[in-house]
């Protein structure tokens, strides 16, 4: 397992956690070379998806520039497991940060000197 990768997932664990705590919690149980199981436990909104919880932390994770992907899910008593798969190679974060507006003029030859026209 990546070093990286785990850290990347601690902290979305306890990002996860802060905003969602009152009504589901993550916790890790088990990683493996590509990817980890993570149980989620909880009253969850219904109302909100109860899967949408699996893609926001999905998401959380992506934010350090990894891609997962959901390859099972286990419904049990109140909660459900969850196993994440790293998918491709990580995602380079610069190219996903980038954010601009690209202004395309051409400039005048003389660059800044004037230029004097001759009366007929």
């Amino acid at each position: 397992m990546d070093i990286r990768l785990r850290r990347a997932v601690e902290k979305a664990v306890e990002e996860f956690n802060y905003y969602h705590g009152a009504e589901a919690q993550v916790r890790i149980v088990e990683w493996f070379e590509s990817g980890f199981k993570a149980e989620f436990r909880g009253s969850f909104c219904l109302s909100c998806g109860f899967y949408d919880y699996f893609d926001d932390f999905a998401q959380l994770v992506g934010e350090s520039g990894y891609t997962l992907e959901k390859a099972s899910i286990e419904e049990v008593d109140g909660g459900a497991v969850v196993e994440y798969t790293l998918q491709g190679d990580r995602v380079r974060r610069e190219a996903r940060q980038v954010k601009g507006v690209i202004f395309l003029f051409e400039l005048p030859e003389s660059r800044g000197q004037s230029k004097q026209e001759e009366l007929p």
